[in-house]
């Protein structure tokens, strides 16, 4: 809180600078500036959808949807075989298609005959358990029942008879210490005893081959039943919203915790200073805060997200609201935004910094008159000016900036600028064509060249201006760096909507994005999904299966598109803060930039043998350094024994002969010589 406090002081530090900070800010509101790489020089192309029937190897969650209303917290833990079964994303064919999904099984197979097989006890069983006969993602939720918590947690097997599930169960009990199944008469529910107080509840239903499992620390067996009994569709819960925004396939990683149903056991052992800080952050106001890794509208996605009011902490962000109706040439390359707050967003801001006693903060309305006075305009009328929505984007004529703007101060605006800055501001006419240029000094119009400085260096620097150039594009002004861009851009018509390239293309929601950028990659899914196969040949390598790698289809088969998307979001709606990352396809994506996993094997393969070279290179290197520093003290006693000395005076400290740690440097500890003999002593016991 103090940390968010503090960078919040320095931002409004920088609005109420003097002269020269102010004309910074003034300046910054009508340029621009971003420097990025661009990702591809080519428009997606149409690509026909494949005729694949789509299986997965995989069950998604169920527990999710079944949460009682005093949920704590919930957590997801995807299947090991998740990663390989289709998803409603770019890789849905190439994972779901029957040649991947018979080669995936072959893998199965061999990891269960040639690698679990081999497991002892009681490992096996479970490895067993986990890997072959689990067939959805484990589900656990932190539940409070009657004021103590209760672990439920919940998975899908493969077995379709009572027998075989009761048979796996007592297996699997054998292997856990101080572990028995209280007698029952049922074979698909029961309990499990771990001594006094410790009871575990299972069920199984061999129709939809659901487990529940039930636990709580001195929970009696009625009070487990009970809670068994209370898990029912609920489709209310309040967690279900982020859960979705995340991971809509329902199977990926997800963990989700309400801080406002935790309240009654947070403040256990809390004092009040403790408990007034946790509430001024809101905590005890917060629905939820989750992180996920999964798919969603038909990307993947890493989100961390906060649902909560505007209280507290979140008081400190704006309610972003973006309307984004910026046209291209072509398929943008990248296109990043930035929120600028509105006055009123901004006025906020000032009023929550001196409730909670901020340093150095003036009012609202005394920024504004200082404004006023320095600047000829207010901070007010400079944020309702422009924005709130910036729009940096590369197309396929060049890197423009699009701000949404009011027209009835701009003018008004720029005026104030040249009657307080060294601002000259010009409209050129060509091809029907409307362009601004905006010419800045940042030297003080005062500034005498020939005090403090050389005169030519000093002139040099007052000479040089910085350039903007814009065009009105009904309610954007549109910046480029040259106006030749500006003119290119409307020769050649600016017809896609960035808006609908974000939601179609992208699956990037701009409209509450305080900060955020989404760049197109050139053939994205094509290498992810090379880079895959490589991936399953070193699979089907270690588990020794039998994979048909001819019958896997080509990406051309496949349908990918032609680019792929990347992207990061900083999120601040009406109730929810997040950071989001976003990929085309998931993990693999990591993969494009590194050459691929053969690659990766090679710097492991090389790793493994030149890392001993070099450990014996440098030992041999340290012993050499030794050898040579005794080949002077040799010399030293053939000198003595020709010149008549006996062996046995020749020790250290004899004639030139140095005692024995004088010879100490960063490999030798000491040299001892003793009857001509010389014996080396290093500090690597290697």
């Amino acid at each position: 809180m103090r940390q968010l406090i503090e960078n919040a002081e320095d931002f409004m530090k920088i609005v109420q600078t003097k002269r020269s900070g102010l004309k910074k800010v003034v300046v910054a509101s009508l340029a621009w500036g971003l420097l990025l790489t661009g990702c591809s020089e080519s428009d997606n192309k149409s690509t026909a959808t494949p005729s694949y029937k789509v299986e997965t190897l995989t069950e998604s969650a169920w527990l999710y949807s079944s949460l009682p209303e005093n949920t704590i917290a919930y957590a997801r833990v995807p299947n090991l075989w998740s990663g390989f079964s289709a998803k409603d994303d770019s890789f849905k064919y190439a994972l779901g298609n029957e040649h991947h999904v018979a080669a995936m099984k072959q893998i199965q197979k061999g990891l269960y005959e040639n690698i679990i097989s081999q497991l002892e006890q009681p490992i096996k069983p479970l490895a067993e358990f986990y890997a072959k006969h689990t067939t959805g993602p484990l589900e656990l939720a932190f539940v409070s029942q009657s004021g103590q918590p209760v672990i439920y947690a919940g998975t899908s097997l493969d077995y379709v008879d009572d027998t075989s599930f009761s048979q796996a169960i007592e297996a699997l009990v054998q292997g856990l210490p101080n572990a028995n199944i209280m007698p029952q008469d049922d074979k698909t529910k029961g309990i499990v005893s771990f001594g006094p107080g410790v009871a575990v509840y299972y069920s199984y239903d061999t129709d939809n081959q659901r487990l529940t499992i039930i636990s709580g620390m001195g929970a009696s067996v009625t009070s487990l039943e009970n809670a068994a009994a209370s898990i029912k569709t609920n489709d209310k819960h309040e967690m279900l919203k982020l859960e979705a925004d995340i991971d809509a396939s329902h199977q990926g990683l997800f963990a989700w915790a309400s801080p406002k149903n935790a309240m009654p056991f947070l403040q256990m052992g809390m004092s009040p200073k403790q408990l007034k800080e946790l509430k001024e952050f809101g905590i005890d106001q917060a629905k939820g805060l989750a992180l996920g890794y999964g798919v969603s509208s038909g990307k993947t996605r890493l989100k961390l997200l906060l649902d909560m009011p505007k209280v507290g902490i979140n008081r400190f962000f704006p309610e972003v609201s973006n309307t984004i109706n910026v046209k291209s040439v072509g398929t943008p390359k990248w296109a990043a935004f930035m929120s600028l707050p509105t006055s009123e967003q901004a006025e906020h801001l000032v009023t929550s910094l001196q409730q909670v006693g901020a340093d150095n903060i003036e009012s609202w309305d005394t920024i504004n008159q200082q404004a006023q006075k320095e600047l000829g305009v207010s901070v007010t009328t400079l944020l309702d000016t422009f924005g709130p929505e910036v729009v940096f984007f590369k197309d396929q004529v060049g890197t423009f900036a699009a701000v949404a703007y009011n027209p009835n101060d701009i003018k008004a605006l720029l005026s104030k600028a040249q009657e307080n800055f060294d601002i000259e501001h010009q409209v050129y006419n060509k091809n029907d064509q409307e362009i601004h240029h905006l010419s800045v000094s940042f030297v003080e119009k005062s500034f005498d060249a020939s005090k403090g400085a050389p005169i030519l260096g000093a002139e040099l620097a007052k000479n040089y201006r910085e350039n903007y150039f814009w065009t009105i594009e009904g309610e954007n002004i549109v910046f480029a760096s040259i106006p030749q861009l500006l003119l290119e851009r409307k020769k050649r018509t600016a017809e896609v909507e960035v808006a609908e390239w974000l939601s179609s293309k992208q699956g990037y929601d701009a409209n509450s994005a305080l900060l955020g950028l989404t760049a197109s990659v050139d053939g994205l899914s094509r290498n992810s999904y090379h880079y895959y196969i490589e991936f399953l040949m070193i699979l089907a390598d270690i588990t020794q299966a039998d994979i048909d790698l001819m019958a896997l289809p080509t990406a051309d088969e496949l349908g990918f598109p032609e680019n792929g998307a990347v992207g990061l979001n900083l999120r601040s709606d009406k109730d929810v803060l997040g950071l989001e990352f976003t990929f085309e396809n998931g993990g693999t994506d990591l993969l494009y930039g590194m050459g691929s996993t053969s690659s990766i094997a090679v710097i492991g393969i090389l790793a493994a043998v030149a890392i001993p070279a070099y450990q014996e290179y440098v030992l041999r290197a340290e012993m050499s350094s030794g050898v040579y520093a005794a080949e002077g003290i040799k010399l030293q006693i053939s000198q003595a024994l020709v010149n008549g000395a006996k062996v046995e005076d020749l020790d250290n400290g004899y004639d030139t002969i140095q005692q024995a740690h004088e010879y100490e440097n960063s490999i030798i500890e000491k040299i001892v010589v003793n009857d001509g003999v010389i014996t080396l002593f290093f500090k690597n016991k290697a």
